[in-house]
């Protein structure tokens, strides 16, 4: 029996993948202990749960109301605040790290900062990131990140300085490149979309999310999916769904008439008042293991985890997103062939139009997307993820 615990953000797009590793644990006779917020106090079956504590803890359902000072904050500014509040909570979150008990394994949320800590003890247990985000985020990466790497050091600069502060002493690394110090990365997805890197400790085991009926029950009109017209996925995925004028409306209105069937998740959001149009269904989540399968096209705003979850089952992307890691995943999409990625947070229907008819006509969108499914597929089981992590 091995000893795991698990350091996870309270957050559905962090827990959602997290949940079928910890259960495969369980089933295979490991001990598991879960870290995490109140929210998802139950989501973990027979695990044991330790929460947060409030200072470390927050709803993703008002981010703004949970998190003071957050309230007003855009962009790049935003994007200052959110790192740098990701580092203060580190404190907080070792006080309920008790690894002075036996512990073998600790599987880490990437923005766990408690993780910096870890990798940095002279004696400790392996530490394993759980990489449901594009590696080695927030760094710009991709191939049009130039001028954000000019605005880089000025973004990063509050998170360095909190960290050599939570930790009394020069982190010696970057606070977000601790992840290469760990024993390895569980990255999900597929070789075929992330960039090469460099001696990066990444075992590549695809998509773990499980989106099924038995969590969200198929709408009345489930039976109009019947495959008489292309169906096309549009989501702002769960957590910037504040406002579902940056990409679910402007798509709706780009494919008013067009002979497509649109399926749009809201989210938790909520779309203006008024009339839909004749071949648009709305639903607030549905299961995407059901879904995709029956998809010509996604569009999303480049959550990490749906995209992957729509490249698992050969569907095509067309990806708008600026917030959070999503200019990442926007660039992805397009390096990798799978689809069309555009760095901005919204762009008018006009534009979505030609992007969704480009991915819908061109077979050689759907054709790459088809090769990264068989990647993923030909990727190890959960029993193989299992190995490697009690290994």
């Amino acid at each position: 029996m091995t000893r795991v615990l698990v350091c996870v953000q309270p957050a559905r797009g962090h827990v959602g993948p997290t949940k079928p590793i910890v259960e495969a644990l369980l089933a295979a006779g490991h001990d598991v202990t879960v870290v995490t917020g109140a929210r998802y106090r139950e989501a973990f079956g027979n695990a044991t749960v330790k929460l947060l504590p409030p200072e470390a803890d927050f709803d993703e359902t008002d981010l703004d109301g949970s998190i003071p000072g957050r309230a007003g904050l855009k962009g790049l500014k935003l994007a200052r605040f959110e790192l740098t509040n990701f580092v203060r909570a580190m404190p907080a979150q070792l006080s309920v790290l008790d690894l002075d008990v036996d512990v073998d394994v600790v599987l880490c949320d990437p923005l766990f900062m408690a993780g910096l800590a870890l990798v940095r003890r002279e004696h400790r247990p392996r530490v394993l990131v759980l990489g449901f985000l594009p590696f080695m985020p927030p760094v710009p990466s991709g191939p049009d990140s130039a001028i954000l790497k000019v605005l880089a050091p000025w973004v990063l600069r509050p998170a360095q300085k909190q960290a050599r502060t939570a930790l009394g002493e020069d982190p010696g690394m970057l606070f977000a490149d601790w992840p290469l110090h760990s024993d390895g990365v569980l990255q999900m997805t597929c070789p075929g979309f992330e960039y090469p890197r460099a001696n990066a400790p990444l075992h590549f085991i695809g998509p773990t999310t499980v989106s099924a009926t038995a969590e969200h029950p198929l709408p009345p009109w489930w039976a109009d999916l019947d495959g008489s017209r292309p169906i096309v996925h549009v989501t702002q995925g769960t957590v910037a769904n504040d406002d579902l004028g940056r990409l679910v409306e402007p798509a709706i209105a780009a494919l008013a008439g067009e002979d497509v069937l649109v399926v749009a998740t809201t989210c938790g959001g909520k779309l203006s008042p008024g009339p839909l149009p004749d071949n648009v269904r709305v639903a607030e989540f549905l299961p995407y293991d059901e879904l995709l399968p029956r998809c010509a096209a996604m569009v999303s705003n480049g959550g990490y985890g749906g995209v992957n979850q729509a490249l698992r089952y050969g569907v095509p992307l067309v990806v708008v997103g600026a917030s959070e890691d999503k200019r990442e995943v926007a660039a992805r999409v397009r390096w990798s062939g799978a689809g069309i990625g555009r760095t901005r947070a919204s762009v008018p229907p006009k534009t979505l139009r030609r992007d969704i008819r480009a991915i819908l006509d061109e077979p050689r969108y759907r054709a790459r997307a088809k090769e990264l499914a068989a990647e993923m597929a030909a990727g190890p089981s959960m029993d193989d993820v299992v190995k490697l992590i009690t290994a």
